[in-house]
């Protein structure tokens, strides 16, 4: 065993178990979401914290965005139709049993159903932006994904294009 623990970060997505993780867990992971969900979130996560004498200022806070990056919108639209069908399924998720039917369902999205979900744009700026903004909320490590096969050009672009212009 380590001399100290590692500590335990909770994913969550909900006002109890935010305030929950805030209780008994050292940090919360979360994924990307309207700004007032996150924030109620961070609020519930504090109250947690309090409520056992913890300081929710000192303790982690991870995102993790889903995004479409490409040369183009239209790369961009197809990567997140065909990749990521899930990111436009408005309703749960979880109580899908069998991968036909997910996959069923998956045909039905259509580029529409992404509107306000997640950014899928050929545009650095708005990526940034979208980062920006969690980045502004406090978050201490966001993570993004993007989600088309085109991993090494996103790569170079966001490295040069887009992190440099993350402040905090």
């Amino acid at each position: 065993m380590p001399e100290q623990a590692p500590p335990i970060l909770v994913a969550t997505a909900g006002p109890l178990n935010a305030k929950k993780t805030g209780k008994f867990a050292d940090g919360i992971i979360t994924v990307g979401a309207p700004l007032d969900k996150i924030e109620m979130l961070f609020g519930k996560f504090a109250e947690g914290a309090r409520e056992v004498g913890k300081d929710p200022d000192a303790m982690p806070k991870v995102l993790q965005i889903h995004m479409s990056w490409a040369p183009t919108d239209e790369e961009a639209m197809a990567n997140a139709i065909t990749e990521w069908p899930n990111g436009g399924m408005k309703f749960a998720k979880a109580d899908i049993r069998s991968p036909h039917d997910f996959a069923a369902m998956a045909k039905l999205v259509r580029r529409e159903d992404f509107e306000g979900r997640m950014v899928i744009s050929s545009d650095p700026d708005e990526h940034r932006a979208e980062i920006q903004k969690y980045a502004d909320l406090g978050f201490d490590r966001i993570y993004l994904h993007n989600v088309g096969r085109n991993q090494r050009e996103w790569i170079d672009v966001f490295s040069e294009q887009v992190l440099p212009k993350i402040t905090r």
